[in-house]
C-alpha cells in the first residue's frame, strides 16, 4: 500500500513536468498556454497508469476551487464598486445573445436542461485566456481593453450564480416551484452571510485575531479557508466553485487577508489554472467526440460573440475600428465552458471542441486583429494629405 502511494505521488510529479512542457510548446507557438493543459488531458486518457487515475477527480476539484477563489479575489467589492454602471447595457446584450439565443437554439434539439446547460457554456469568453492575450499583445490601455474586461467581470458574476441555479438542476432533480424556490432560497442565503461575515465578521477578526497577512505560515489558513468553503457549497447542494468565488469577493483589497492571498497562494493560481483545464480534458473520450456537432457549434458560438461584442462596443460609445477590434479579441472559450460542459450529459464532449476551436481562432484573430482592422477601414494616410496641402 505505502509502495503504491509512492508510486503515485512520483507519478503526479512526473504528470506537472509533462504539463509544463506541453503549456512552454504551446506557449512558443504563439498559442494559449491552456491548450497545452487540455492536450495534456486528452492524452493523457491513453498512457495513465491505473493507480493514477482515481488522484484526477479529486485534483480537479480542488484547482477549480482554487481558481474561482482568485477570480473573486481579482472581484473584491471594491473593484465592484468602482465598475462604471454604463457596462451593465453592454453586458445584457452579450447575456442575451450568447446565452439566450443559444439557449434557444439547443432547445430544438434537447430537453431544457441540457439547453441551458449548452447556453450558459457558450455564454462567457475566457478570463485567462483574454486577459493573458490583452497582456501579452500590450493593449491594457487600448479604448476596448475597459470595455472588455468589465464584460468578463460582468460573465463572471453572471456565470457563478447561473453555476448556483444549474449545478442542482443538473444532478437528476426534478425542475419544480419547489426545486427553484430552495435554490434561489440557499443561493440568497449564502450571498446573505457572506455579506454579514465583510460587514460584522471580517472586520471583528481583523482586530482581535493574529496578523495574518505577514505571517510565514499564513499558507495554512488561507488553503484551508478555501477548501473548507468550497466543500460547504458541494455540501448544500450549491456549488463549490460559487462559495469559493464569494470568499474571493469578500476579502477587502486592502486588508492583510488580500494580501495573505496574494503572497502565500500567488504561486498556486497558475497551478489551479492548468490543472482544471487538465482534469477536464481528461474526462473526455477522444473516440466519442462529434467533430461534425462541434463545428457547428464553434460557427454558432464564435459568430453570436463577435455579433454581441461588436453590438456592446458600439453601445458603449466606441467607433467602427475599435468595437471590430474588440469583437475580435473576445471569442475563446475557457473555465465557465468547461464547468457547464462537466455538468452536461449531452453536450460534454461538444463543448470541448468549442472550447479548443474558440480558443485557438480566438487566438489567431486577436493577434491578426490591427491588419484585419486596417484592411476593413484603411487610414488616410497624413504624408499624402500634407504633399496635397504642400502642392496646393
Amino acid at each position: 500500500m505505502a509502495d503504491s502511494l509512492i508510486w503515485q505521488v512520483g507519478g503526479i510529479g512526473l504528470l506537472f513536468v509533462g504539463l509544463f512542457a506541453l503549456a512552454w510548446g504551446f506557449e512558443r507557438a504563439r498559442l494559449p498556454v491552456l491548450l497545452g493543459f487540455m492536450a495534456g488531458g486528452l492524452l493523457m486518457q491513453r498512457f495513465t497508469p491505473p493507480l493514477l487515475a482515481p488522484a484526477f477527480p479529486l485534483i480537479g476539484e480542488i484547482a477549480v476551487w482554487l481558481l474561482f477563489f482568485f477570480v473573486g479575489l481579482e472581484y473584491s467589492p471594491e473593484n465592484l464598486l468602482r465598475l462604471s454602471r454604463s457596462i451593465v447595457k453592454p453586458g445584457i446584450i452579450d447575456l442575451a445573445l450568447n446565452f439566450g439565443v443559444v439557449s434557444l437554439l439547443a432547445a430544438l434539439w434537447a430537453p431544457s436542461t441540457e439547453a441551458l446547460l449548452l447556453g450558459a457554456a457558450l455564454y462567457p469568453s475566457s478570463t485567462a485566456i483574454v486577459a493573458r492575450l490583452l497582456l501579452e499583445y500590450r493593449r491594457l490601455a487600448s479604448p476596448e481593453a475597459e470595455l472588455l474586461l468589465g464584460i468578463l467581470i460582468f460573465e463572471d458574476v453572471v456565470g457563478v450564480l447561473l453555476l448556483g441555479v444549474l449545478t442542482p438542476i443538473s444532478q437528476g432533480a426534478a425542475i419544480s416551484w419547489l426545486l427553484v424556490g430552495k435554490i434561489l432560497g440557499a443561493l440568497v442565503g449564502v450571498i446573505l452571510v457572506f455579506i454579514a461575515l465583510y460587514r460584522w465578521g471580517l472586520p471583528w477578526v481583523m482586530r482581535r485575531g493574529p496578523a495574518v497577512g505577514e505571517h510565514p505560515l499564513a499558507v495554512f489558513w488561507t488553503l484551508g479557508l478555501v477548501l473548507v468553503v468550497g466543500a460547504a457549497g458541494h455540501e448544500i447542494g450549491l456549488s463549490g466553485v460559487l462559495t469559493a468565488f464569494l470568499l474571493g469577493v469578500l476579502i477587502p483589497e486592502e486588508s492583510a487577508f488580500f494580501r495573505a492571498a496574494e503572497k502565500s497562494l500567488g504561486a498556486l493560481r497558475e497551478l489551479s489554472v492548468g490543472l482544471f483545464f487538465f482534469a477536464i480534458s481528461f474526462t473526455v473520450e477522444i473516440e466519442k467526440l462529434p467533430v461534425g456537432m462541434g463545428l457547428l457549434w464553434i460557427g454558432v458560438g464564435i459568430g453570436l460573440k463577435f455579433a454581441s461584442t461588436w453590438w456592446a462596443a458600439r453601445v458603449w460609445g466606441l467607433g467602427p475600428r475599435v468595437a471590430l477590434r474588440a469583437a475580435l479579441g473576445f471569442l475563446p472559450k475557457g473555465e465557465f465552458s468547461l464547468l457547464f460542459g462537466a455538468l452536461s450529459q449531452l453536450w460534454r464532449s461538444t463543448i470541448i471542441l468549442v472550447v479548443l476551436g474558440s480558443s485557438v481562432v480566438g487566438a489567431l484573430s486577436f493577434g491578426w486583429a490591427d491588419r484585419v482592422v486596417d484592411w476593413l477601414f484603411p487610414r488616410r494616410r497624413a504624408a499624402k494629405v500634407q504633399s496635397r496641402k504642400v502642392s496646393v
